[in-house]
């Protein structure tokens, strides 16, 4: 299960070292896309012609992001960050609801922690790729690299060391990879970007 993570590299590289808004909004349509297919290959439908649905999953899901993107923002910033946390825990638990099998484990819980992780970031953290660090050059692009590589290292970690100590055999399965998919969300968009903050790695604006 671990190789679907691949599939969010690029938005966690963008949300560490881009733009964590861009970032956070791309990982969340990648999580949703990979959950899509899952429900659908659960589903087992059949499309004439023996046609790959996926490409249309991953078309319509861009295509509503992109058109309801404005608007999802205005109704999380007239909220503020409550509204952030309550709004990521609902889709997650609605993601899990149907089929809670590992797959649909994986992209609710990282779902879950990745969107509370950034509303604890604005809240606290105050991470935010827009503010200059007062480095230039290729000290600039060196911070940058550093950033990522911390942050993909402690993901990985977090993912694949503490997976080992799930009980396999426990009733609360799928409770123990919920939480444990989650703390890797949490890790992307709160703890990393705290850690980049607190070793200068990252500039840091006023809290909203």
């Amino acid at each position: 299960m671990e190789y679907l993570f691949l599939y969010l590299l690029l938005p966690f590289f963008i949300l560490w070292c881009i733009n964590e808004k861009i970032g956070l909004q791309l990982g969340i349509v990648v999580l949703i896309t990979i959950w899509s297919i899952f429900i659908y290959r659960h589903l087992d439908l059949n499309i004439p012609g023996g046609m790959d649905i996926s490409w249309v999953i991953i078309a319509v899901i861009f295509c509503g992001y992109l058109f309801l993107r404005g608007k999802i923002e205005a109704l999380l910033v007239m909220g503020g960050y409550r509204a952030g946390m309550i709004s990521g825990a609902a889709v997650s638990f609605l993601m899990i609801l149907y089929i809670p099998n590992e797959e649909v484990l994986l992209t609710g819980g990282t779902m879950l922690g990745i969107c509370a992780g950034y509303c604890l970031n604005k809240r606290y953290v105050g991470f935010k790729n827009a503010v200059s660090f007062n480095k230039t050059g290729i000290l600039k692009y060196l911070f940058l690299f550093v950033r990522f590589l911390l942050g993909i290292t402690g993901f990985a970690a977090i993912i694949l060391v503490i997976g080992k100590f799930i009980p396999l055999e426990s009733e609360n399965i799928n409770l123990y990879r919920f939480i444990h998919f989650a703390l890797g969300g949490l890790w992307v968009s709160a703890a990393a970007p705290w850690i980049f903050v607190n070793l200068r790695l990252a500039g840091k604006e006023e809290n909203e």
